[in-house]
């Protein structure tokens, strides 16, 4: 069943001692949270020609044609690496049926809305406090902008914290960087991005 809870140290060591199930079993166990990241990521326009399971499919095979050269490195947790596998193989799809060589951090994606909002209201000090359906709508317009805007590198290390929910150490091994360059990309990602977002506020006042 997907999602169900299961060792994953265990099932990459049996993995590791040439038991091919385990990686089926694994990558079943991440599979909710793999088809997340390709609707974060996939582009409107590729939406009608290809699905969610159809990257995961095609995904599967790279994963099974390229685990063992993982296993003899494991630099990275295997979540960290199915998802690179994952976004190498949503990467070659835009480039066959869109001719584009897309960046996997894309400008027009449309943001989760619950977390959106929750972002949004952090950022801004509006906490959880009731508010009106136009408000919250409004919030989350905010953020979406505010999030298109910023560089690439803030853009990115942002929809990888609060829209993957990668903890600090996952977000240093897929970007390949030491943590604490990390914390401090973050933090700086998070400033440009209150600051985006208190402008549009006064902008729209």
């Amino acid at each position: 069943m997907a999602g169900e809870e299961i060792d994953v140290a265990r099932s990459v060591e049996a993995l590791a001692r040439g038991d091919r199930m385990e990686l089926a079993l694994l990558f079943d166990y991440y599979r909710q949270r793999l088809a997340k990241l390709v609707s974060l990521y996939m582009a409107p326009n590729l939406r009608g020609r290809v699905t969610y399971t159809d990257v995961l499919q095609e995904a599967y095979l790279d994963a099974d044609g390229r685990v063992d050269e993982y296993l003899q490195r494991r630099d990275v947790d295997f979540y960290v690496w199915l998802r690179g596998i994952t976004m190498q193989r949503l990467a070659k799809l835009h480039r066959f049926h869109l001719c584009t060589k897309r960046r996997a951090v894309a400008r027009e994606i449309p943001l989760p809305q619950p977390s959106s909002l929750v972002l949004g209201q952090q950022l801004i000090s509006r906490g959880s406090s009731p508010s009106s359906h136009l408000r919250k709508q409004e919030l989350r317009q905010r953020v979406e902008r505010a999030v298109a805007d910023l560089p690439d590198s803030d853009r990115e290390v942002i929809l990888m914290r609060h829209f993957e929910n990668l903890t600090n150490k996952q977000v240093a091994h897929a970007l390949g960087l030491q943590e604490s360059a990390t914390t401090m990309r973050y933090s700086r990602a998070l400033y440009r991005l209150r600051t985006a977002l208190l402008k549009i506020g006064e902008s729209s006042s």
